[in-house]
């Protein structure tokens, strides 16, 4: 029998020990390495070609998903099990698809049976058949939460914080910002990074609840107290959390007539 070579990707350092650890003792198993980011798995995947990868669903900079379409594309696609904490609406969604999944904390017996059904598939599908399951994967699973949720929009993101990873809700986001690579998820609690940018976080989110004021931001309609417009300078917006926030030339007129409607101005 040979040897699965198994990868980890989890942005929780005790949820990768504990895999670590049940995979240490398993026979015909190397764990080849692991990852904390959804950027870290798809870079750490192409260097280390791993049979397997156990992915959790959720991480600071995106989700499962997107990490698995990404890898739909590859020559080398692995065999994915889904590592969730979530509750039974993502396990029926996950018994959609074809993948397996295990729910936190991971049991040895459960991730031995997953590994068994891994190493099954992976003798049984070719290269090319292992990525055509990926892009079913995740069009299965997307379906089913869209289904689950009538809409399949985020209702809240798990971002990294100073103490570790916080559970933020979308409606205590009061803007967003773009720093490079990374939104800036601002609350009247502090601010948070998250891996993407402003268009796809636009896309995760319903729509109307957020107002673009700039290329480079992203506001609450909620939010707003007032929009300043000097006759010298530049025009902002006062936040209700007093934060203030630069408004472009080319959304201001949009924003004027927005704000003018939500106060009953003709």
């Amino acid at each position: 029998m040979r040897t699965l070579r198994v990868m980890t990707a989890d942005d929780e350092m005790l949820a990768l020990r504990r895999l670590q650890i049940l995979l240490r003792g398993m026979a015909n198993v190397e764990h080849v390495g692991e990852a904390s980011s959804c950027a870290e798995a798809l870079a750490r995947s192409a260097a280390l070609a791993p049979d397997v990868i156990l992915l959790d669903i959720k991480m600071r900079d995106g989700d499962a998903f997107d990490v698995v379409e990404e890898l739909a594309h590859r020559a080398d696609a692995p065999i994915i099990i889904f590592v969730t904490a979530f509750d039974q609406y993502a396990v029926r969604a996950f018994e959609a698809a074809v993948a397996d999944y295990l729910l936190k904390p991971v049991e040895r017996q459960r991730l031995e049976h997953a590994l068994r059904k891994a190493r099954d598939r992976l003798d049984a599908l070719e290269i090319e058949e292992r990525a055509i399951e990926l892009q079913s994967i995740v069009r299965n699973l997307r379906a089913s939460i869209a289904k689950e949720h009538g809409d399949g929009f985020e209702t809240e993101f798990w971002l990294r914080g100073p103490n570790g990873i916080v559970q933020v809700p979308i409606d205590l986001i009061d803007c967003v910002s773009s720093e490079d690579d990374y939104v800036a998820i601002h609350t009247r609690n502090g601010s948070h990074l998250m891996r993407g940018s402003i268009r796809k976080f636009e896309g995760q989110i319903e729509q109307g609840q957020f107002v673009r004021v700039h290329r480079a931001w992203l506001v609450r309609k909620t939010s707003i107290a007032e929009l300043r417009t000097p006759r010298i300078g530049s025009a902002e917006i006062l936040l209700r959390s007093g934060k203030k926030v630069p408004v472009g030339r080319v959304y201001l007129r949009n924003l004027r007539r927005d704000t003018m409607k939500r106060n009953g101005v003709a």
